[in-house]
């Protein structure tokens, strides 16, 4: 069975609604349709000199009458239907934002922040102007040219109608060679509006970068050249309805000439009079607009499609990372975690990022994980979060396989401060407090002393209800780390695990650090990965990782009686502190030099 679209979705839910929509409008082009009655009664009265002064009278209060009952009713169904096609437009953004907050971390990186824009912003548009419209102008076609016709031939001639109709069925054969034509450039559109969106999101985002290297001209370049690909698939969009609307309205004055020319002849033949004539002229008056609107309506349906098919296709993506079918109910986690035989690939990618890893962490102490760029350090961490599945049986926690546990417990009961600290564009304190529980400011601001912050923030004349600028760059880099400390801190997890997230202090601000965090990880299972031998040579158990495997394990002191990685990477960070006290201390000795010549 065809799946229906997501208009057609919306329109089944809300038929009733429509319904009242289209009653409201249909009794307003009925008002419409009695018009031309009265301007045929009106016309033969002036010609045979039988209308009187009250007659006129009588004809001016039904006009004034018709003309408030077709602008009440036709407000009324407007409106109606207007505010049905602005719920669609909420609902549908408010779902495609649901189900983009359960897809996983992958699906981001291969997506570009410009296209997922236009799938919320434009695609959304184009439906929503179909629910208006579309809509609108669908039904008033169908009415006044359904009734219209009728009264036409009816009423007045059905020869004349014949006649004047007979270039019209060549507005559906236009609307069928053009919509496939349509819906190819609209899709252009969109993709073009998409890269462009991205352009500017990249160039807003890597700002410094670009000033740095003096590349404003290479990065004018580029946007312009996507810029004037927009406007190409914008022209070629125009170029196609201004050639479909131009050839409607050319079919529409053929029938209006068709209507002048013969009607005339009839009139004069006296087989009409002179009053259906008029009233006939004015039925086909109104029925332009709705025939050259069904070809707008028939366009702006297949800018829909592709529309439609866009974000049918983004919520159809199934969410690879989320509670299994026999996900047992546990209410809260407490720390111990045992890895058996764990080996991953990243999806499509033949090589393992991971190689049979075995590691128990018991509850309350703490793991020390180093090694070079690409080793798997980070890749383990985003195991034990679930923002990656690992194979089935590999990870426990409490002794329940993660795949088994909701994914809301796992994640509310592991404290994280990722190796890219992103804040958001609000107050300090939101970025703080920044998890489904409502923390008191008291809090807030222990967690900032915790993380050593307190003071800066307090430094700020906003202090914490200082607004970050977007990602937090107002923020320095060591600033933004301890914010996210913070922030992990806050939730009181029993699982702590801290990526690489020292690596913006310095040696005396990550000291005070690590002494405020060892009282406060005494209960806690924690986890530390640094590329500094003094953030985890304090560790209960010491993993050094490389090429995806563990190659030495231990304590500080057996490590560096082991004389392998570990010991390399400690004596040339030795020396390299060594050196770097040595020279600071000879920029010390030569300012107190030039300070007392």
């Amino acid at each position: 069975m065809k799946k229906r679209s997501l208009f057609t979705e919306y329109f089944l839910q809300h038929k009733w609604e429509y319904m009242l929509g289209a009653v409201l409008l249909t009794i307003s082009l009925a008002l419409q349709l009695m018009v031309p009655l009265v301007l045929e009664e009106f016309t033969n009265g002036i010609q045979y000199a039988t209308i009187t002064a009250s007659d006129l009278m009588e004809l001016a209060v039904y006009f004034i009458w018709l003309g408030l009952g077709i602008f009440i009713f036709r407000s009324c169904g407007r409106i109606y239907i207007f505010r049905l096609s602005r719920m669609l437009e909420r609902d549908l953004r408010t779902r495609l934002f649901q189900h983009w907050e359960k897809l996983p971390a992958e699906y981001y990186q291969n997506q570009r922040i410009g296209n997922l824009m236009a799938h919320a912003v434009n695609d959304v548009n184009v439906l929503r102007q179909i629910g208006m419209q579309g809509v609108f102008q669908m039904i008033e076609a169908f009415i006044l040219i359904t009734i219209g016709i009728f009264l036409m031939a009816g009423t007045i001639n059905l020869y004349l109608t014949l006649l004047v109709f007979i270039p019209l069925p060549a507005l559906t054969y236009l609307a069928y060679r053009f919509r496939i034509k349509i819906r190819m450039h609209s899709t252009k559109v969109q993709e073009a509006i998409g890269t462009l969106t991205s352009r500017v999101q990249e160039f807003c985002t890597g700002i410094r970068v670009i000033k740095t290297y003096v590349q404003e001209q290479e990065e004018m370049k580029k946007f312009m050249k996507e810029n004037d690909q927009n406007i190409k698939a914008n022209q070629q969009l125009i170029r196609a309805n201004s050639l479909f609307t131009s050839l409607s309205q050319g079919i529409v004055g053929l029938s209006y000439l068709l209507s002048i020319v013969f009607g005339s002849i009839l009139v004069m033949r006296g087989t009409i009079t002179l009053g259906e004539f008029v009233a006939f002229n004015t039925y086909l008056s109104l029925l332009i607009s709705p025939i050259e609107n069904l070809g707008k309506v028939i366009n702006l349906f297949q800018q829909g499609k592709a529309a439609d098919q866009r974000l049918s296709e983004v919520l159809a993506t199934e969410p690879t990372i989320k509670d299994e079918k026999d996900v047992i109910p546990v209410m809260e986690l407490t720390g111990d975690i045992d890895i058996k035989n764990l080996s991953f690939k990243y999806p499509n990618s033949p090589l393992e990022a991971l190689h049979n890893i075995n590691l128990s962490i018991k509850k309350g102490t703490s793991l020390g994980i180093v090694g070079k760029i690409g080793s798997g350090k980070s890749t383990l961490v985003n195991l034990l979060l679930r923002l990656y599945n690992p194979p089935k049986g590999t990870i426990f926690i409490n002794q329940y396989d993660i795949r088994k546990l909701p994914l809301h417990v796992l994640r509310s009961s592991i404290g994280y401060v990722p190796q890219t600290n992103f804040l958001f564009s609000s107050t300090i304190q939101d970025n703080i407090a920044f998890d489904p529980k409502d923390y008191q400011t008291k809090y807030v601001f222990r967690a900032a002393r915790q993380a050593e912050v307190y003071a800066d923030i307090q430094g700020f004349a906003e202090g914490f209800q200082t607004a970050l600028g977007e990602r937090g760059l107002s923020l320095s880099g060591g600033q933004r780390q301890r914010v996210s400390i913070a922030r992990a801190l806050i939730k009181n997890s029993p699982i702590l695990i801290f990526d690489d997230s020292l690596s913006a202090v310095d040696a005396k601000t990550e000291e005070r650090i690590l002494y405020t965090l060892k009282a406060e990880m005494k209960e806690k299972t924690s986890i530390m990965i640094s590329h500094r031998i003094s953030t985890i040579q304090h560790a209960d158990q010491i993993i050094v990782m490389n090429k995806g495997q563990i190659v030495e394990q231990g304590t500080h002191e057996t490590l560096l009686r082991k004389n392998g990685i570990y010991k390399n990477m400690y004596v040339q960070q030795s020396n390299e502190m060594v050196l770097e006290t040595s020279n600071e201390r000879k920029i010390r000795i030569k300012k107190w030099g030039n300070e007392h010549r």
